[in-house]
């Protein structure tokens, strides 16, 4: 369905004799109506004063195979269960478990980035997990797919999530992603570049 609907808007550009280069999508991604930002900054937001808390959950060989986030304010509270790709130890758990504040979906509210680990063995994969503040619901709503993409990069003024790492063959992939419709889609399937 989001394929879909990526190669449809690239349909429509074409169709109306505009360039559909990575470029040129990601301007298109990036055109957020001014007034909607503002209507989002001035709403009445119960965002502020919310604190965020992290445990590890292990399994039966002690292992660390989950980390659990708690976001708090007064008596409402969420809680999220991360799975990690694979279970560690808690000696090498790094600094997963951190928090940080940041608006990721680019509305003008800060959301939360909690990172879950470095999951590889040659070139060093980052992962998070990430939960942007639902205006709406008045409450966190975890990004679908995002502890799925390795080093991202938050460009706020291209509003796009940014993927770069190396694969096996020392490729450089590059990915982009975008917000349509409040889901988070892909922008480019990534490239590779022979270094």
């Amino acid at each position: 369905m989001k394929k879909t609907l990526l190669f449809a808007m690239a349909a429509l550009l074409v169709s109306c004799g505009m360039n559909t280069s990575k470029e040129a999508l990601i301007n298109k991604v990036a055109e957020v109506p001014t007034e909607a930002v503002e209507t989002a900054v001035k709403a009445t937001t119960e965002r502020d004063g919310y604190t965020f808390n992290t445990s590890f959950r292990k399994d039966e060989n002690g292992q660390c195979d989950a980390i659990v986030l708690t976001c708090q304010k007064g008596e409402k509270s969420q809680q999220f269960v991360i799975e990690l790709i694979w279970p560690k130890g808690m000696d090498f758990l790094g600094g997963a478990g951190n928090v940080e504040e940041e608006d990721i979906n680019f509305d003008g509210i800060p959301d939360v980035l909690l990172y879950i680990g470095s999951f590889s063995i040659d070139s060093p994969l980052e992962y998070y997990a990430a939960f942007v503040w639902d205006e709406a619901g008045q409450s966190f709503k975890e990004v679908e797919g995002y502890t799925g993409i390795p080093n991202p990069i938050i460009d706020a003024k291209n509003k796009v999530i940014i993927s770069k790492y190396m694969d096996l063959s020392d490729n450089v992939i590059e990915e982009v992603y975008g917000w349509v419709g409040g889901e988070l889609v892909p922008i480019t399937d990534g490239s590779e570049e022979g270094e």
